[in-house]
């Protein structure tokens, strides 16, 4: 089996059936509703009622649309020690059979891929094309490692002989239980987080994001029906300070990964190994930088920037958050996106032509209220600036232009539809501005100028790089062929998810040699 990219609505349109996709799209949003406002367990090998309940609430109008367990210490604990009596077992399928399975749950979740997209809407704002996109980087996830670890015989290799009467091998083995704690802004992420440790034989808990537990529940449910033990995968919501902090700090845990912010995750990573050595796999964010040369197609530049920075109302790691314009394009660069950027509404995801979605709960509202007076501090606010009064969680697209370097905004990540613009003399000096950030993650140039792009591939301190990128400037990479790799406090372990070495991560090398009778 050779992998392929899903790319539904890439797919569908150039076959031309956008109009089908909308059709089925709408139907969905449709059967969506009947997983909403229902009480959904806790799975720890079998159904577990807490005491204590979390609520779904939808940014579309701050609703309550399900509810959910907070997982206590003691079924957290009880999660652990199942998995870790019973991953053996699982790895003991062996990685074809593994591999399978995962392969299986592709299938199922390609088969409910509009269902899942529509309830992503409802839990975290997402509008449907990116939903879209987001499930079909899900079912890459689960195929790709698959068929990754398929590809190399499940890391295990003849070494060859230390003597003549010996036999050696390497044999990859899984450290244990991981836990998995993903975010709220990616579907995939939790797929591909709980995929990678999951296909290589480790037991896995699972920490629902409290955004998108509905959609993550399904997920584990057809994991199940493909094939995947109950006893090695334990579904549990709840709050970061009991289950995040005892699943992170356990003796019983054999790694980590983790996606979401800088403190967080290096919170997690100092923790996880107090006691002992163990792998922490995170990505930590990003403060993206984008820069437009003087020597670019300028319309080309101000939509890249654009859906860069306010696809998923910026709240992506990989959204573009700065801007360093050559100072000989940056007026008409500015008016340019000011004019993109007032003509952009927030709109209810679910409707067919919204762009620009709800932030995604009532913390990232509040967040950008409490903001806004540094975006007039960082610079000039050109556009956006404000939260809308009305039921969700709406908030305008902010431009702001002539930002100082040492500002708030144009340091620190900010997860919203936030875009600062700083004016530059060259590449050069604009590689060096990024150079000087904590972050990163990912990035881009606009040029037309061999050179110059030369010169920022040789030299920007980032993972995931593009040039030219009118789809998004810093933003979409795609599994398989766009490994997604953090470096400096981006991330940890400088292997890229979607990659060649991701799954190394969640294994240790064991070598193996047999001794045959001495040779006379």
């Amino acid at each position: 089996m050779t992998f392929e990219n899903e790319l539904t609505y890439v797919r569908m349109t150039k076959a031309g059936k956008e109009k089908e996709f909308h059709d089925l799209y709408e139907k969905a949003l449709k059967e969506a509703e009947s997983f909403l406002h229902k009480e959904y367990p806790n799975i720890i090998g079998n159904e577990v009622m807490e005491n204590e309940k979390l609520k779904d609430i939808s940014p579309i109008d701050g609703k309550e649309i399900g509810t959910f367990q907070a997982a206590s210490a003691e079924s957290v604990g009880k999660a652990i020690s199942m998995l870790k009596a019973n991953y053996r077992k699982w790895y003991h399928y062996g990685y074809r059979r593994r591999a399978s399975i995962m392969l299986k749950a592709a299938d199922l979740l390609s088969e409910k891929k509009f269902l899942i997209s529509a309830l992503l809407a409802y839990e975290n704002g997402k509008n449907r094309t990116e939903a879209m996109a987001d499930v079909d980087e899900g079912i890459d996830f689960l195929r790709y490692y698959a068929l990754d670890l398929i590809q190399n015989n499940g890391y295990e290799r003849l070494t060859g002989k230390g003597y003549d009467n010996e036999e050696s091998f390497s044999v990859m083995k899984p450290y244990g239980v991981f836990a998995v704690i993903p975010p709220f802004n990616f579907f995939a992420i939790t797929v591909g987080m709980t995929a990678g440790p999951l296909v290589t034989g480790n037991g896995v808990i699972l920490k629902a994001s409290g955004d998108i537990p509905i959609s993550t529940y399904l997920t584990v449910k057809m994991l199940y029906d493909a094939g995947v033990p109950k006893e090695a995968l334990a579904f549990v919501a709840g709050k970061g300070s009991v289950v995040g902090k005892m699943i992170t700090e356990h003796d019983d845990i054999g790694g980590v990964v983790f996606t979401g912010s800088r403190e967080v995750g290096m919170g997690i990573y100092r923790n996880a190994q107090s006691k002992r050595p163990k792998p922490v796999i995170t990505e930590m964010g990003g403060k993206d930088a984008v820069i437009v040369s003087n020597n670019c197609r300028l319309d080309d530049a101000v939509e890249g920037v654009f859906r860069g920075a306010y696809g998923y109302s910026g709240q992506k790691c990989s959204a573009t958050s700065l801007a360093y314009v050559h100072r000989d394009v940056y007026d008409e660069f500015v008016k340019k996106l000011t004019e993109k950027v007032k003509n952009l509404k927030p709109e209810d995801p679910r409707k067919r032509e919204a762009f620009l979605n709800p932030v995604v709960n009532r913390e990232a509202f509040e967040k950008f209220k409490s903001l806004a007076p540094k975006f007039a501090e960082a610079g000039k606010i050109v556009a956006g600036g404000k939260a809308l009064d009305q039921p969700g969680f709406y908030v305008e697209a902010t431009l702001i232009a002539d930002a100082k370097p040492d500002s708030h905004v144009v340091r620190e990540e900010l997860f919203l539809p936030v875009l600062a613009v700083l004016k530059v003399n060259s590449v050069e000096e604009a590689v060096e501005h990024i150079n000087r950030s904590e972050y990163g993650l990912t990035g881009g140039i606009f040029t037309n100028s061999q050179k110059e792009m030369e010169y920022y591939f040789d030299n920007v301190e980032a993972g995931v790089i593009y040039a030219n990128r009118t789809r998004g400037a810093s933003t979409g990479a795609v599994v398989g062929s766009q490994p997604f790799v953090g470096w400096k406090l981006s991330g940890i372990s400088g292997k890229g998810t979607g990659s060649y070495y991701y799954l190394q991560q969640f294994m240790r090398e064991q070598s193996q040699t047999i001794a045959h009778s001495d040779i006379s």
